[in-house]
């Protein structure tokens, strides 16, 4: 009994190091899945002011290299439409790059590809005037404590822009946790297209609590971009209020 509980201490001994470690490492793999009742990017609703279901998969390496994937479904394409008809009605996102923290201070360098699965030939692209809007950018960015900056520049046409290859958007942002679970966020960001040379501002701010696992937000969304510019009635860029609720795993 006694040679038998020996043994038993000795391989616990030399087990539960690495079952502790094996519990402190985080896993590789991520996955996130959300509910909006607008999707706004870059302060444009991408549904036309209604739902959205989104979510993607992470990969990160301890290194420090990261890719990933990311989905929603949308609907600007289809608004834009009138007889020809591209078939599409979901955003599918790809990116890579490389993420570390030095002490307080982070950097972020990748790339990120826009899809958008459809068929977009020149009747389409003489119907709308617009181009194929899949989209690639290259961005990069840093932070420090709760303040980040990211830099993106696009190395096609952005969104289906005519000559608009080279447009740059830049994103300031704040995030601060006022209490436990309870964070406060801001935004400011400036697109510049190139080629028709239009560029227009964005904001966001609002909170988002931490509550049985889900992150539960409400944020304020605008832009700078008037009602006559947007089309008379049209308000997808005008102000809203965004419900959102998410799960990490």
């Amino acid at each position: 009994m006694q040679k038998r509980f020996r043994a038993t201490a000795l391989v616990a001994a030399f087990l539960l190091p690495a079952v502790v470690q094996a519990e402190e490492e985080a896993s590789p793999l991520s996955a996130n899945i959300g509910l909006v009742n607008d999707y706004a990017y870059r302060g444009i609703s991408q549904t036309k002011e209604k739902a959205a279901l989104q979510g993607g998969f992470d990969f990160k390496h301890h290194s420090g290299v990261y890719i990933g994937t990311w989905g929603s479904n949308v609907s600007w394409l289809r608004d834009a439409e009138t007889d020809k008809h591209s078939g599409n009605s979901v955003e599918l996102d790809v990116y890579a790059g490389y993420a570390r923290s030095f002490g307080a201070f982070g950097i972020d360098v990748g790339v990120l590809r826009y899809n958008y699965p459809g068929s977009y030939n020149s009747t389409w692209r003489q119907e709308t005037g617009l181009k194929n809007p899949n989209t690639t950018e290259l961005y990069v960015g840093g932070s420090w404590k709760f303040l980040s900056l990211k830099y993106s520049r696009s190395f096609t046409n952005l969104f289906g822009w005519e000559d608009s290859k080279g447009s740059t958007y830049l994103d300031l942002g704040v995030s601060y946790e006022v209490i436990q679970d309870l964070s406060v966020d801001a935004h400011y960001g400036i697109q510049r297209v190139t080629g028709p040379g239009y560029s227009y501002k964005d904001w966001k701010a609002g909170a988002t609590y931490k509550l049985a696992g889900f992150d539960i937000g409400l944020h304020y969304v605008d832009t700078d971009v008037s009602k006559r510019e947007a089309g008379g009635d049209n308000d997808l860029q005008d102000t809203r209020l965004i419900l959102s609720v998410g799960r990490s795993f």
